[in-house]
């Protein structure tokens, strides 16, 4: 008797472990096929050159050494490098559904527009951010200053 409740417990342990597997798989590749959808490894890519010029435009200096940096980040950002991080994230912010819906979205004519712009909307939107904050930068410096002496 002990032996059958064993074997049907082991059993059962096989068949749920299965089961989750499934469904973690389908839910990977809800996660993996949005990504693809949204065109994110091309958009890493575009994002990422986009913010290298911009520090190259910001720090002159590292002009000298621009095809190292390039090199560097192209070597440990890209797709490959970042993929199952990525899908990982999805899956952890996203329930399988969400991200099959998302996908529906993604492959309509506006869900293409949003993931094709996305990368320049998220630049711009950090553009107007620093373009806000740096006339203030001084008050924000005093005001450290202040705190750092008062607490002296």
């Amino acid at each position: 008797m002990k032996k059958h409740f064993t074997l049907w417990v082991a059993l059962l342990l096989v068949s749920v472990g299965s089961a989750m597997a499934q469904t973690q798989s389908s839910h990977y590749k809800a996660a993996e096929t949005l990504l693809l959808t949204m065109g994110t490894p091309k958009t890493l890519d575009d994002n990422l050159q986009q913010m290298l010029t911009l520090q190259m435009e910001q720090v002159p200096a590292m002009k000298v050494a621009e095809m190292e940096v390039r090199s560097f980040f192209s070597k440990y950002m890209n797709w490959e490098a970042v993929k199952e991080d990525m899908i990982q994230l999805y899956m952890t912010e996203f329930t399988e559904k969400e991200l099959k819906d998302m996908n529906l979205f993604y492959r309509t004519p506006t869900g293409k527009k949003l993931a094709m712009r996305q990368g320049t909307l998220n630049l711009k939107s950090t553009q107007i951010g620093q373009a806000k904050v740096e006339p203030h930068m001084m008050e924000l410096q005093q005001a450290i200053q202040q705190k750092m002496q008062d607490n002296n």
